[in-house]
C-alpha cells in the first residue's frame, strides 16, 4: 500500500450521496491515520461532515461559480498550493472532474461510473461490487488502495449540542415521549409519495396518540402545511424549515422511527441507526437504499426501478400497520 500523505476527496453533493461516501472516509482514515485529508464539498452539505481526526480540512466549492473561469483559476491556485499526492473523485461527473483536473495532482482516481467525461480527469476504479450498493462501489475504490474493509461506519459531525436544542424545540411544541419523523420531500417528483398519503398516515398515527414530526427544508414548508390540514391534531407537528442539517441529524437520532422515500434525510436516519420505513419506486433500494441497518423495512411501488413506477401504489394502510409494529416492538 503506497504511503500517501496528502489526500483530496471530492464529493460535493448531494446529501444522500455524501452520506454514502462516509464509510469510505472511515476506512481511508483507518488505513492512513497520519495522512492529511481534505474534502471538497458544496457549502450546503459541509455541515454534516466530521472534523478531526476524520477530516483535517473542508474545502468549499461554490456551486454557483463553478462555470466561472476566474473562479476556477482561484480553485486551481488553492488546491495546487496544497500539493496533494492523491485525489479521490467519489462523484465522477463533469463538475467533480474539473476539480480533480485542476488540483495539480498527477495521481487521480475515482469510482467506476465515470459519467460526463470524468474518466478524462480521473482513472475509474471498478471492483467486485460494481453491481452492488453504491456504498460498496465507493468502498471498492478504497479496496483498490489497499484499505481493509471490515465494517460499515458513518463518521458524522458531532451534534450533541443540537440534541439539546432539538429536545427543547420538541418540548416547546408539546412533543413528549417517542415520535416518528415523516419526511415527505425528495428531489424528483416521481419519487414522492402523495401528500394525501402522508396526510392520512399522519392522521392515523395521531389517532393512536403517536407524535409525528414532519421534517424538511424551508422551501418545503407548504407540504407540511398540507399534511397538517389532513391531520390538525397536536400530535402532528410541522418542523419543516426549522432545523439545521445537524439539528435534523439530532432529530433523527432521537426518533423512534423514520419514514420517507428515497431522500437525503433517509440516509441520515440510517447513519445514526434509527429504525426506518423506506418507500421506493423509480429508484431501487438495492443500489441506493438504507444500507447495513437491520431495523429497516422497504415498501416498493409497482414496477420498481422503472419510469412506469407510481408511488401512489404504496398503500397507506400497510405503511401505517408496519409503523405501529415497529414502534411497539
Amino acid at each position: 500500500m503506497k504511503n500517501f500523505k496528502n489526500i483530496l476527496i471530492i464529493k460535493m453533493s448531494s446529501l444522500g450521496d455524501i452520506i454514502h461516501a462516509l464509510p469510505s472516509l472511515y476506512v481511508l482514515r483507518k488505513a492512513y491515520p497520519n495522512a492529511r485529508l481534505t474534502w471538497a464539498v458544496h457549502e450546503a452539505f459541509a455541515g454534516i461532515l466530521p472534523g478531526e481526526p476524520w477530516i483535517n480540512e473542508i474545502y468549499i466549492v461554490d456551486r454557483k461559480k463553478i462555470r466561472n473561469l476566474s473562479y476556477l483559476r482561484q480553485v486551481h491556485r488553492d488546491l495546487q498550493s496544497c500539493h496533494f499526492d492523491l485525489v479521490i473523485d467519489l462523484q465522477m461527473i463533469a463538475k467533480s472532474a474539473v476539480i480533480s483536473a485542476i488540483s495539480g495532482c498527477s495521481c487521480r482516481i475515482g469510482y467506476q461510473d465515470a459519467r460526463e467525461g470524468s474518466f478524462l480527469a480521473s482513472r475509474p476504479i471498478s471492483g467486485i461490487h460494481k453491481n452492488d450498493h453504491i456504498i460498496e462501489q465507493l468502498l471498492d475504490v478504497m479496496r483498490y488502495l489497499g484499505c481493509p474493509v471490515s465494517e460499515i461506519e458513518f463518521p458524522l459531525h458531532d451534534f450533541s449540542k443540537e440534541m439539546v436544542s432539538v429536545s427543547k424545540l420538541l418540548e416547546k411544541r408539546g412533543v413528549i415521549g417517542p415520535y416518528v419523523v415523516l419526511v415527505p420531500g425528495t428531489r424528483g417528483e416521481t419519487k414522492k409519495w402523495p401528500l394525501s398519503s402522508w396526510g392520512t398516515l399522519a392522521e392515523r398515527l395521531s389517532s393512536e396518540k403517536i407524535f409525528n414530526i414532519v421534517a424538511g427544508v424551508k422551501s418545503e414548508q407548504g407540504m407540511g402545511e398540507i399534511i397538517r390540514k389532513y391531520s390538525p391534531s397536536s400530535y402532528t407537528v410541522n418542523l419543516m424549515g426549522e432545523t439545521s442539517l445537524l439539528e435534523l441529524a439530532a432529530l433523527e437520532k432521537m426518533a423512534a422511527l423514520h419514514i420517507s422515500s428515497d431522500t437525503g434525510p433517509l440516509h441520515i436516519a440510517n447513519a445514526v441507526h434509527t429504525p426506518i420505513i423506506a418507500l421506493f419506486g423509480p429508484t431501487l433500494p438495492d443500489r441506493s437504499g438504507p444500507y447495513g441497518n437491520p431495523n429497516c423495512h422497504v415498501f416498493l411501488a409497482n414496477h420498481p426501478g422503472t419510469k412506469e413506477s407510481h408511488m401512489d401504489t404504496i398503500p397507506v394502510e400497510q405503511v401505517y400497520l408496519k409503523a405501529l409494529e415497529m414502534i411497539h416492538s
